[in-house]
């Protein structure tokens, strides 16, 4: 006779992070794309970066690899419009002061939390 086990938990991906990606609310874009940014806080998502083989298809990369983008920024990003022009350089830029913002709320740290 099977023994009932108690209902468990789904658990989360490694490096998946609900407060980071709600963290993105009411944020300023830092992806801010010439030609594509609307500029419209309101709009401003946790955008994964798909690149460089972080992840399959149909898959997000962990939360780390991510920036706060306007709904315009991440439809360039995520290449839904391909009328603007942007490149690396602009995605390590937003990279870099996301993660800044992301340290400063306490979402994002370096060393071992004691």
């Amino acid at each position: 006779m099977k023994q009932d086990r108690p209902a468990t938990r789904k658990r989360k991906p490694v490096g998946q992070c609900d407060a980071i990606r709600q963290s993105a609310r009411g944020e300023p874009c830092t992806l801010r794309l010439i030609g594509t940014c609307n500029g419209d806080w309101t709009t401003t998502v946790f955008c994964h970066l798909r690149m460089f083989g972080a992840a399959g298809m149909g898959q997000k990369p962990a939360d780390y690899a991510g920036v706060y983008g306007c709904s315009a920024c991440h439809d360039a990003l995520d290449r839904r419009d391909t009328s603007g022009l942007w490149g690396y350089e602009d995605v390590l830029r937003a990279l870099m002061e996301t993660h800044r913002r992301l340290a400063a709320k306490g979402l994002l740290h370096m060393g071992k939390i004691e």
